[in-house]
């Protein structure tokens, strides 16, 4: 283990945990209209998903996320990993469920791959299910039904779908409990429930072991590669990592993150969890944010800090300090009787 990260693990022996994020006074329509209104403005593509400023945009971040992902399997990423290992033998499959869809591009994906008959996808924000309609169209993509859907509000079809995807959305939900209920009783028997997702803290209120980890070693990255690509900020040198205000989190998307890390806890209320594939991402997340554009594959240095930036993460996960932030799971329905 690297000298650097034998010092920070001591120095974060005494973590403890961060304060609660204050409840908001919105009411429940409120928090829903501006959700929606939120990502319907913030779509896969948008400045906040550039390859200059999203951390997974960096091809060799992907590229380890991924690994993680699939857990060394060989697969390319975690879609065909999950077809693959747990639905081999049954592609394609009569139907799936993809919820809080976005602009559709999990159903695209599983749609090449030939992975099902039909497919429902729902999302509560308008202006992105335009986006993934417009896309499918122009895919020729017929089997795919998208609908403005808010999944905490409706009764899903009973034993309905072989298999059930959230891709980054299992975080926003907020009624955990009824929503995984409700998720388990419209699988199949012998249905699969798969999702990609952040399981940190909730709102991004990060303990004060993680705040001072990802500090630490945002201060190793050489200042020529702290160059940001934010608007209002562009070109600058960052001396600060930009750190999340959870408040300001809260009031930017009240979904965010609402109830993240509680989400493997109730999954496991209500299914079987046959594999779990930790990610990472713990400090990664903000370390890149706004910075990520400084790391190209053809600048042997950046591609070195980067490495490093892997190492501290993976050991700091590895050692216990810290969780891993993101994961990929593959569940099975509990039958009923099993449910408590």
């Amino acid at each position: 283990m690297p000298n650097v990260l034998k010092k920070i693990i001591q120095q974060l022996s005494g973590r403890a945990v961060a304060a609660p994020v204050p409840p908001d006074d919105m009411s429940e329509e409120q928090r829903k209209a501006q959700t929606a209104e939120h990502w319907s403005q913030n779509q896969a593509g948008s400045d906040a998903f550039s390859a200059d400023v999203y951390w997974l945009a960096v091809p060799a971040v992907q590229q380890r996320h991924q690994q993680k992902a699939t857990a060394g399997s060989g697969h390319a990423h975690w879609v065909p990993y999950c077809l693959n290992t747990f639905l081999a033998d049954r592609l394609p499959v009569p139907r799936m469920l993809s919820i809080g869809c976005g602009t559709g591009t999990l159903e695209r994906e599983l749609y090449k791959l030939q992975a099902f008959q039909d497919c429902d996808a729902v999302d509560i924000a308008p202006a992105a299910l335009d986006t993934a309609r417009a896309e499918a169209a122009a895919l020729g993509a017929r089997t795919l039904h998208y609908s403005l859907t808010d999944v905490e509000r409706v009764q899903l079809p009973s034993a309905h779908y072989d298999a059930v995807w959230f891709n980054g959305s299992l975080h926003h939900i907020r009624q955990l409990e009824k929503v995984c209920a409700n998720v388990r009783q419209a699988l199949k028997a012998d249905g699969w429930l798969f999702f990609n997702e952040y399981v940190g803290a909730n709102h991004f209120a990060f303990d004060q072991a993680q705040c001072a980890a990802i500090s630490h070693a945002f201060a190793l990255i050489p200042p020529a590669m702290r160059r940001s690509f934010v608007q209002g900020s562009y070109g600058q040198v960052q001396n600060n990592v930009p750190l999340p205000d959870p408040q300001e989190v809260v009031k930017v998307d009240p979904s965010e993150a609402v109830r993240s890390q509680d989400i493997l806890k109730v999954v496991e209320q209500h299914f079987q969890i046959q594999a779990l594939n930790t990610c990472g991402g713990t400090l990664l997340q903000f370390l890149l944010h706004g910075i990520a554009g400084n790391f190209k594959a053809d600048d042997p240095q950046a591609m070195r800090v980067l490495r490093m930036l892997f190492d501290i993460e993976d050991g700091l996960i590895e050692s216990g300090t810290l969780n891993s932030d993101f994961v990929i799971v593959a569940a099975t329905p509990k039958q009923s009787e099993s449910v408590p």
